[in-house]
């Protein structure tokens, strides 16, 4: 996943689904160490850090899925913007 600014920020890790409507809503991503930090998302030892992105974000998908927005405002579009790990 690359973020509007060209940055490689994680990969996909879970969708999110609307059950009533079966589409996605979001995706989890699990974020590249160093953009975990530049966003201050908690990581543990054994595991990276995630955050829930909402599909709205998304520019276009094909080998890489590229957002709109850059890896700077990132925890701003999260849906669950004030918990940058997303509960996970």
């Amino acid at each position: 996943m690359i973020a509007a600014d060209g940055q490689a920020i994680g990969e996909i890790a879970a969708l999110f689904l609307d059950s009533d409507g079966w589409r996605v809503e979001s995706l989890q991503v699990k974020l590249r160490n160093e953009v975990a930090d530049q966003l201050g998302a908690k990581r543990g030892m054994f595991h990276g850090a995630t955050l829930e992105l909402p599909i709205r974000i998304i520019q276009s998908v094909g080998d890489a899925v590229i957002l709109s927005v850059p890896a700077a405002e990132l925890k701003q579009v999260s849906p669950k913007a004030g918990d940058a790990s997303a509960g996970h």
